[in-house]
């Protein structure tokens, strides 16, 4: 096809055929294909150039961006939750929240030439929250405003109708996180808290998802995949990651709700519906009971999301789900050992065991006293980072250890987390942070403002962005009708 379009100087012009229209059609057509290819080269140019490549912040588009084979890449959906918005401090922290969690997504994307698949933002927006949905829009949020799924008045369960709303962080409107089952444009959905920070880029899940279990990529997708419970048999079909909360289980108790900050799923209108069947049911127990009297009680979050959301996998689709290690995606730099200070006979004993069906415990077993101690995981080899037990990082806080108010608990959560972890992590979102204000600044040729960097708190970690404790120093808006297309280019 080539030679109609690039014949040498002094070569004589090949005889045409009958068939003239048909060539003159390849010949347009390989034109075509030239041309853009060689305005991606220029593009690619210009870029490096300038100290970037095609997919960078500065210069990406989702209509350059390709996978290895040259088709588009796929696209997955990203969503977060506003559900409470009552102080404005929390407002603001969350704004820049959004931004900086956008930003790790899009660094670690095709876009960015570090992963294979392209993304697109959502936010699901409570009703009581709504004002706040243009300003994640302008960050390039689709907005998704939604109400609590399911009334109070519509719950059959007395207990759990009358205790609901007393779960942390938000009572029954945290499950408008479960809205995320019904975006079903994308084949893949991840929800995230906004306290968040992509540090490597997902591919692994999502081609064990996306790839047949027999495929050479889906073979090589689930072999390297780091689960907390390897000796598992990984299910045909993926359909589901998870984490589980180890820090708020107990090495005697066979039940672990999710960690709510971090999920990843099929999209599915069946599965959403499920889900608010189970809520309208209520079927709850007091005490360690939990949903179905199956165990979950007693721990974060177990009669809202957390709690029903590992339920639903456990009880209904115990075969399609996996749950990945805690130490490595869904970090929150927390203790995932019992140290007491009442039952010291399981004292070093891991949080995660014993597994549903599985006896008690054996405490003379070492294995269960063998797990990675989570708390001083190398920063490396953790792909995605949520911010709880290290703090928000805008809240400029050291997470020193505190005193409770049962004073039972001053050991264990004197050993709560790491400080030293936590400041390597923390710095990993400021450093984002800095480039995303870089980035703006240059794209908007210098007319976005930078917000100071001569704070002196904890200066290593915080990089000049907290005057004190709990002093942040908020970023600057973007200018006025700028469009984050400019940005990224999605």
């Amino acid at each position: 096809m080539t030679s109609y379009i690039s014949r040498r100087r002094g070569e004589k012009e090949r005889p045409q055929g009958t068939g003239s229209g048909l060539k003159l059609c390849i010949l347009l057509l390989a034109l075509w294909y030239i041309a853009g290819f060689l305005s991606l080269v220029r593009y690619d140019r210009q870029s490096r150039s300038n100290g970037t490549s095609v997919g960078t912040a500065e210069s990406s588009s989702i209509e350059l961006a390709t996978t290895h084979d040259g088709n588009p890449p796929v696209v997955i959906a990203y969503a977060v939750s506003l559900i409470k918005c009552s102080k404005a401090g929390m407002t603001t922290g969350f704004l820049d929240a959004a931004a900086i969690l956008r930003h790790s997504i899009h660094k670690q994307s095709v876009h960015s030439n570090r992963g294979k698949y392209s993304y697109k933002m959502y936010a699901i927006v409570h009703e009581q929250c709504k004002q706040h949905a243009p300003a994640l829009e302008t960050l390039g949020y689709t907005a998704l405003v939604r109400d609590t799924p399911v009334k109070l008045e519509e719950m059959k369960g007395e207990y759990f109708r009358t205790h609901v709303e007393n779960e942390n962080c938000c009572g029954s409107a945290e499950f408008i996180k479960l809205y995320a089952y019904l975006i079903l444009d994308h084949p893949i959905v991840v929800h995230l808290d906004m306290d968040y920070a992509i540090l490597q880029p997902m591919d692994q899940l999502y081609d064990a998802m996306l790839f047949d279990k027999d495929s050479a990529r889906g073979k090589a997708a689930r072999e390297g995949l780091e689960r907390e419970f390897p000796e598992d048999p990984l299910p045909d079909k993926i359909d589901a990651f998870i984490t589980r909360d180890v820090t708020s289980s107990n090495p005697w108790s066979s039940r672990m709700v999710m960690q709510g900050g971090f999920i990843v799923n099929r999209p599915s209108q069946t599965d959403f519906d499920k889900y608010i069947d189970i809520i309208k049911e209520g079927n709850v127990t007091g005490g360690k009971g939990g949903w179905e009297n199956m165990g979950y009680g007693g721990q974060q979050g177990a009669l809202a999301y957390q709690g029903i959301v590992a339920y639903f996998y456990d009880r209904f689709r115990p075969d399609v789900f996996v749950d990945l290690n805690v130490c490595r995606w869904n970090q929150v730099v927390a203790d995932v050992i019992w140290r007491g200070p009442d039952k010291k006979e399981y004292d070093g004993v891991c949080r995660k065991y014993p597994r549903p069906g599985q006896p008690a415990v054996d405490l003379s077993d070492a294995k269960y006293k063998q797990c990675e101690d989570c708390r001083v995981t190398p920063p490396e080899l953790v792909k995605t980072m949520h911010y709880t037990a290290c703090k928000k990082p805008w809240e400029c806080l050291v997470p020193t250890p505190r005193v409770p108010r049962n004073k039972a608990q001053v050991y264990r959560l004197s050993h709560l987390t790491n400080i030293t972890t936590c400041a390597s992590m923390h710095k990993k979102w400021f450093e984002l942070r800095r480039d995303f204000e870089d980035q703006l600044f240059k794209v908007t040729n210098g007319n976005a403002q930078y917000s100071n960097r001569d704070g002196e708190y904890e200066k290593k970690s915080f990089l000049g962005y907290c005057q004190g404790r709990g002093a942040y120093i908020a970023m600057e808006p973007p200018p006025d009708n700028f469009d984050m297309t400019t940005m990224y280019g999605l």
